[in-house]
C-alpha cells in the first residue's frame, strides 16, 4: 500500500505543480457563430453559385496546425460558409492551394480517404462537449465519418447518411456538404446551441489543422466553438431496413469429391425511431452480421494472449466506443469493457440511446445463438440454448468534458451467468491534464459445476499533454476471480503500474525544415502477479521523428523481464517503425522487431532470436485504382542449439477499382505459409447510402493437406501434402434503407 500511496502522491503533485504561463488569445477563441437560415436549399454540386453562399464566409483565413507541429498557421488559406434550413445544416469549403497540381485525392470507398487532402466538420450536436460526429470529405466528395467520445475516444465504425460533392479548381478545391438533421441526435427548440470545429489536412506536408485553434490547456472537446441556430424543429426520425442475405458454403470431402452445399437464405428487418430529437430506439430481427471485409491474417505463432479483431458489423458499430469506461486507453490490461464481437451469432437485438440535459444513456439487448450451436466434435450439453446479453450505460456530464458514469454488463446462459457493475470518472484539471478512473466488480456462476465467484478491478490514469511535453501514468489492479464476458482483457490476479514521459522538440534550422518534430521518450511498466508473487517489466528509451510528406520514424531499445511457467526470462529487442507518403501515388511503411524473446511453451519454454518484419505499400496509379501490398516475415531460432523453431511468411494483396463513389470491385489474396493457407476473396459492392447496399462475394480457402486413403481422412501440413481448395463460399446481400 505504501508503494501505491507514493504513486498517487506523485500524480497529485504533477497535476498541481504544472505551471500555466499566460498566453495570447488563440485563433477562434471566444467566438460564437450565428449561421443565417436559407430560404432556398443549395444544390450540392461544389459550384458555390447558390444564394446560401453569396454572403462573405463565416470563417476566412488560415487554420492553425495541430500535427505534427502545434500552433503554426497552415500554409494555405481556407474559406468556410455555414447555413441551415428546416431539415438540414449546410457547410461549404473553399480550400485555396498555391500548388493545385499537388492536391492528392481519390475515388475510394467510404472511410478510405485518409491518405488524401481532406476537410472535416466535427459537430457536437448535443452541445454537451462529451461526443462529436466527425464528418470528413476529400476533394472528390468521397465521404468518411467517425464518432469521438470522452469515454471511448475516436472510432470510424459508424456511418451516417449525409450528402457531399467536391471538385478541384484552378486555385484549390471546393467541397459542399448537406447534413440532414434526422441523421443526428440534437436538442430541438429555439436558440439551439451546438459546438463545432472545422479541419483541413494537406497530404503532401502532413499538416493537420483546425479552426478554432485547439487550446492545449482545455483539450479538444472544450475548444470547440459554440454555434447557435435560431430555431430547429424536431425531425421525424423513422427508418426501416429490410434485408436479404443468401450464403452457401462447400467443404472438400476428398481429393475428388465435395460435400453437399450448405446454403441458407435469411430475411432481416430493422427499425429505428426517434422518440425525441435526442433519444432513439432501434430493434432488429435476424440481423445480417456477415463480414463484407474479411479479417486480415494476423501472426498467430507464439502468442501469449488472444488476438483482437475490430468490430465491422453494422448493428454494433460504435457501441463499444459509447459503452467503454474512462481510463481504458489501449495501453493497459483491458482494451475495452464492451467488445461486441463477444456476441457472436445474434438472432435479435435492440438498442435505446439518448441524451437529456447533461445526462446520456444507452441500453443494449441481444440474443446469441452461438453458445448453443452443435459442436463439430463432441456433444454440446446446452444444445439449442441461447445466451442473453444485457448492457446498460449512464453518464452525467460535468463542466466541459468531465463526467461520471455507470455501466452494467450481463450475460445469462443456461444455469450460469456473468454480471458486472462498474463506475467511472473523468476529471479535467488545469493545464490540459486529466485523471480518468474506473472500478468494476463481477459476479459469476459456472453453468457446469454451478460454482460461484466474484472479483473486482480498478484503473486510474493521469494524462498531461502540451506542445513541449506529454506524460501518462496508469495504475491498475485485477483480482484473481475477476471475469468480464463482454470485455477484452489479458490477465487476472495482477497489479500494474505504467509510465510515459515524452518531451517534444521542433527544429528551427531552415536546413532541417524537413524535420518537423523529434520526440525522445521513455516508456515502461511493472506487472506484479499476485498469485505467483513474481513481477514482469518492460522498459525502453525511444526516439520518434516526424518529417514532411507524412513521414515518421521511431526507434526503441526494449528491455523485458517475464515470468512464465515457473521461471524468469530476461529479454531484449530493437524495434523500428517508419513510413512515408513518398509521392502522390505511393505510400509505404516498415516495421521491424529483432532480439532475444521467449517462446511460450507450457512444457518446455525457452528463449531465442526472433525477427519480425512487416512491409506495407499502397500504389495508386489513378484516382480510381489502388493496390495494397503487404508482407510479414517472422523467424524464431532457439538460442541454446540454434534450432529453427518456425519460419512464417504472410503475403497480402488487395486490388480495388472504384468506378464511382457508389460502386467498387475488390480482389483480395492472402497467403500464410505457417498455417499453409491461401485465402481469396472477391467482392462487388454498391452503396447508395449507408443501409442501401448490394454486395456480391465469392471466397475460397486453399490449404495444404495430405489425403490418407487408408483412413479416409485429411492430414494437415503433411510434407507429402499439396494445396487443395478446401472451402468455397458465395454470398449475396441486399438491403434498402427507408427514411420517412
Amino acid at each position: 500500500m505504501k508503494y501505491f500511496r507514493g504513486i498517487v502522491c506523485c500524480l497529485l503533485f504533477l497535476s498541481i505543480s504544472i505551471l500555466i504561463p499566460a498566453a495570447e488569445k488563440l485563433v477562434g477563441e471566444g467566438v460564437t457563430l450565428y449561421p443565417e437560415k436559407t430560404d432556398k436549399p443549395p444544390k450540392i454540386n461544389a459550384i458555390l453559385d447558390d444564394n446560401a453562399w453569396q454572403k462573405p464566409p463565416i470563417i476566412s483565413g488560415y487554420f492553425i496546425s495541430n500535427r505534427p507541429v502545434y500552433g503554426e498557421k497552415l500554409s494555405q488559406k481556407t474559406d468556410v460558409w455555414l447555413s441551415y434550413d428546416e431539415d438540414n445544416v449546410y457547410v461549404a469549403f473553399y480550400c485555396y492551394d498555391t500548388e493545385p497540381d499537388k492536391i492528392k485525392t481519390s475515388v475510394s470507398k467510404r472511410d478510405g480517404l485518409f491518405g488524401d487532402d481532406w476537410i472535416g466538420v466535427d459537430l457536437d450536436a448535443m452541445g454537451s462537449r462529451q461526443a462529436t460526429y466527425e464528418i470528413i470529405c476529400n476533394a472528390n466528395g468521397i465521404q468518411a465519418d467517425a464518432l469521438n467520445t470522452t469515454s471511448g475516444g475516436e472510432t470510424i465504425e459508424p456511418d451516417w447518411v449525409w450528402d457531399s460533392a467536391g471538385r478541384i479548381v484552378e486555385d484549390g478545391y471546393i467541397v459542399e456538404i448537406r447534413l440532414p438533421l434526422k441523421s443526428f441526435s440534437f436538442r430541438s427548440g429555439e436558440n439551439v446551441k451546438m459546438n463545432l470545429a472545422f479541419y483541413r489536412f494537406i497530404s503532401r506536408t502532413g499538416e493537420n489543422s483546425s479552426w478554432p485553434q485547439i487550446d492545449q490547456k482545455k483539450g479538444y472537446f472544450n475548444s470547440l466553438t459554440p454555434v447557435v441556430f435560431e430555431k430547429l424543429n424536431k425531425q421525424l426520425r423513422l427508418e426501416v431496413l429490410p434485408s436479404i442475405t443468401y450464403g452457401s458454403i462447400q467443404d472438400r470431402e476428398s481429393p475428388l469429391s465435395w460435400n453437399g452445399t450448405d446454403s441458407s437464405t435469411q430475411f432481416g428487418f430493422g427499425i429505428k425511431y426517434g422518440i425525441t430529437s435526442s433519444i432513439n430506439l432501434e430493434m432488429t430481427v435476424n440481423p445480417d452480421f456477415s463480414q463484407v471485409e474479411s479479417d486480415q491474417f494476423q501472426v498467430i505463432a507464439n502468442q501469449r494472449y488472444p488476438l483482437f479483431y475490430s468490430e465491422k458489423r453494422p448493428f454494433f458499430m460504435g457501441v463499444g466506443n459509447q459503452f467503454n469506461l474512462a481510463g481504458l486507453n489501449g495501453e493497459g490490461n483491458m482494451r475495452t469493457a464492451v467488445h461486441t464481437r463477444m456476441i457472436v451469432d445474434p438472432s435479435w437485438g435492440g438498442k435505446v440511446s439518448g441524451t437529456s440535459g447533461k445526462s446520456s444513456f444507452g441500453l443494449l439487448f441481444a440474443n446469441d445463438k452461438w453458445p448453443g450451436r452443435e459442436f463439430g466434435d463432441g456433444e454440446n450439453p446446452d444444445l439449442g440454448k441461447n445466451a442473453g446479453f444485457y448492457l446498460g450505460r449512464y453518464k452525467l456530464g460535468f463542466k466541459g468534458d468531465s463526467y461520471a458514469g455507470f455501466l452494467y454488463s450481463g450475460k445469462e446462459f443456461g444455469e450460469g451467468y456473468n454480471r458486472a457493475v462498474a463506475a467511472d470518472l473523468r476529471l479535467r484539471l488545469k493545464g490540459n491534464s486529466t485523471i480518468s478512473m474506473n472500478g468494476i466488480y463481477t459476479f459469476s456462476k459456472d453453468g457446469d459445476d454451478l460454482t460461484e465467484s466474484d472479483g473486482g478491478s480498478f484503473t486510474a490514469t493521469f494524462q498531461y499533454g502540451k506542445k513541449p511535453l506529454d506524460l501518462v501514468f496508469m495504475i491498475e489492479h485485477y483480482d484473481k476471480n475477476f471475469k468480464l464476458d463482454t470485455g477484452y482483457y489479458q490477465r487476472t490476479g495482477i497489479s500494474k503500474f505504467l509510465g510515459y514521459i515524452g518531451p517534444k522538440f521542433y527544429p528551427k534550422n531552415k536546413k532541417l525544415s524537413w524535420i518537423k518534430r523529434f520526440n525522445p521518450f521513455v516508456y515502461g511498466f511493472v506487472i506484479r502477479d499476485n498469485i505467483t508473487k513474481k513481477s514482469d517489466y518492460l522498459f525502453f528509451p525511444s526516439i520518434r521523428f516526424s518529417f514532411s510528406r507524412q513521414a515518421s520514424l521511431r526507434i526503441d531499445y526494449r528491455m523485458i523481464s517475464e515470468y512464465w511457467a515457473g521461471q524468469d526470462y530476461k529479454q531484449s529487442e530493437v524495434y523500428l517503425n517508419g513510413g512515408s507518403q513518398f509521392t502522390k501515388w505511393l505510400n509505404g511503411s516498415l516495421r521491424l522487431r529483432y532480439g532475444n524473446r521467449l517462446y511460450y511453451d507450457e512444457e518446455d519454454p525457452f528463449t531465442g532470436k526472433r525477427l519480425r518484419l512487416t512491409l506495407n505499400a499502397r500504389i495508386q496509379p489513378s484516382e480510381k485504382l489502388s493496390q495494397d501490398l503487404g508482407y510479414t516475415k517472422e523467424h524464431f531460432t532457439r538460442s541454446s542449439d540454434k534450432t529453427n523453431i518456425y519460419d512464417l511468411d504472410i503475403f497480402f494483396s488487395r486490388t480495388t477499382f472504384q468506378f464511382n463513389k457508389y460502386l467498387f470491385f475488390r480482389a483480395l489474396i492472402q497467403y500464410d505459409n505457417y498455417s499453409k493457407m491461401v485465402l481469396t476473396d472477391l467482392l462487388g459492392s454498391f452503396t447508395l447510402i449507408p443501409g442501401t447496399v448490394i454486395h456480391v462475394g465469392y471466397g475460397s480457402l486453399h490449404q495444404k493437406q495430405y489425403w490418407n486413403s487408408i483412413d479416409d481422412e485429411w492430414e494437415p501440413n503433411s510434407r507429402m501434402g499439396k494445396y487443395y481448395q478446401q472451402t468455397r463460399s458465395f454470398f449475396f446481400k441486399a438491403s434498402y434503407l427507408y427514411r420517412f
